[in-house]
């Protein structure tokens, strides 16, 4: 297995400024204005014994010109919906937010969806919205990229290459893809390690109360295993210390989304599983992550070789190559900072060298 960690300079990519609308509450939010984008729901089920009577919302986006052979897969956390890869900016109208723009500027195809559960996918019982009917139903996802039963504006795409891409609970969500499916190229994993940090994991849990006394999520049909951030908690859970625009902070508590007790209440067994991961992975954390980068606070992310050795021997014996970046001084919420574009910059380099765009196999690990 390849390892390698040192940080690279990479120079800030243009932000576009483009005026992005946004409708809130129960409303789906406009994404990527300005590109070819196209919303989809896609049928899935829960397991692979149970009928296809859900839905996952999902936004196909593609780069000006001829659709690349390469679509990213985005992933989002708990509480959180496909809006955090292209999320707005309140303040100065750019593009700085977005995963999405980036990876599109990069020559790539994303597909942002919304978990089982979240957002506008379908809400099933909390109890059985797990951690595994969400690998399963992401894995279902990539068998419609790859079979060609996914949506763009000019009719349905198929693509050769998946390159998933996790934050947080989606990063926990693509260990079990990966591990249990061996369907995608390459994996991306941020916000995510196996060395949580206790204290912030109680924080996280003290945030929480029923979705459906929620001032903003009330009214929408959750039951009462479905969870959410109590009103005025998300700075302190997952940006500090980061300094973030006080209007991101606001529009966040105002899209914010689930979590359900199933899923919250398995990070221990989560956590211990062993992977079997055979694709090459990136490992990208905030060296001040207060959840993910125990044992204390900064712990195993305080550089990118020390996340390097923590993380690379639980992913399973086969995994080809494993690279690690860190944000120095940064907190859990990556995308939502303003230091986000050198994390996309990253990102976008790390997928061309190793998945590429073009049509035919993935170049893969160095060699």
């Amino acid at each position: 297995m390849t390892m390698t960690w040192t940080w690279r300079s990479f120079a800030n990519t243009a932000l576009v400024v483009i005026a992005l609308g946004m409708l809130l509450g129960q409303g789906e939010p406009a994404l990527a204005a300005g590109w070819n984008c196209q919303s989809n729901r896609i049928p899935v089920a829960l397991a692979p014994d149970l009928p296809r009577d859900k839905q996952v919302f999902a936004r196909l986006c593609l780069p000006n010109g001829s659709p690349p052979a390469t679509v990213q897969l985005l992933v989002h956390g708990a509480t959180y919906t496909h809006l955090y890869w292209d999320f707005p900016d309140p303040t100065g109208g750019t593009r700085r937010y977005s995963y999405v723009n980036a990876a599109l500027d990069a020559g790539f195809a994303t597909l942002a969806m919304d978990r089982i559960g979240s957002g506008a996918s379908s809400h099933p019982p909390g109890e059985l919205v797990t951690i595994e009917a969400n690998a399963y139903v992401v894995h279902q996802v990539v068998q419609a990229l790859r079979a060609g039963k996914v949506w763009g504006p000019k009719g349905a795409l198929g693509f050769q290459k998946v390159l998933l891409v996790g934050h947080s609970y989606g990063s926990l969500t693509s260990w079990y893809e990966v591990t249990d499916y061996q369907d995608v190229d390459a994996v991306i994993l941020s916000g995510a390690s196996h060395t949580p940090v206790p204290s912030g994991v109680e924080n996280f849990e003290r945030s929480l109360h029923p979705a459906e006394v929620d001032p903003i999520l009330s009214g929408r049909g959750y039951d009462s295993a479905y969870l959410t951030t109590m009103p005025g908690m998300r700075e302190a859970v997952f940006y500090l210390p980061s300094r973030a625009d006080p209007a991101v902070i606001a529009l966040d508590e105002r899209t914010k989304s689930t979590i359900t007790l199933a899923e919250f209440s398995a990070l221990p067994a989560i956590i211990a599983r062993p992977l079997d991961i055979r694709v090459p992975v990136l490992l990208v954390n905030g060296t001040e992550d207060m959840i993910f980068c125990g044992p204390t606070p900064s712990g195993i992310c305080s550089d990118a070789q020390t996340l390097l050795a923590a993380e690379a021997p639980w992913l399973g014996p086969r995994v080809p190559c494993v690279e690690a970046r860190v944000l120095p001084g940064e907190g859990h919420m990556l995308n939502l900072i303003p230091e986000a574009p050198r994390w996309f910059a990253v990102a976008q380099e790390w997928a061309t060298r190793i998945v590429g765009t073009d049509p035919g196999p993935a170049p893969g690990c160095a060699r």
